[in-house]
C-alpha cells in the first residue's frame, strides 16, 4: 500500500530512505509507530516530509509517506 501511495505522490525511495537516515526530528507514536520529518525544498518552495513507519528487529515498514507545506504544525 505505502509503495503505491509514494507513485502517486511523487516520493521516491531516496528520498524516504534519507528521511529515516537523517531525519529532522523522530517522534514516538503510542502505537509503536515512529513518525521522521525532513524539510525539503521542492518545486522552489519548502516542504516537509513526513515518513511514518513500524519497525521489528528484522524490518522496517514504510506505513505512509507524504509531503506539507504546513511545517510549523509539525515541528
Amino acid at each position: 500500500h505505502a509503495k503505491l501511495q509514494l507513485i502517486e505522490r511523487g516520493i521516491s525511495k531516496r528520498e524516504v530512505l534519507e528521511t529515516i537516515r537523517k531525519p529532522v526530528s523522530i517522534i514516538q507514536q503510542p502505537n509503536g509507530r515512529f513518525q521522521v520529518l525532513k524539510t525539503k525544498e521542492r518545486k522552489g518552495k519548502k516542504y516537509l516530509l513526513i515518513v511514518v513507519y513500524e519497525e521489528t528487529l528484522l524490518v522496517r515498514e514504510i506505513v505512509t509517506a507524504f509531503y506539507t507545506s504546513k511545517i510549523k504544525k509539525y515541528l
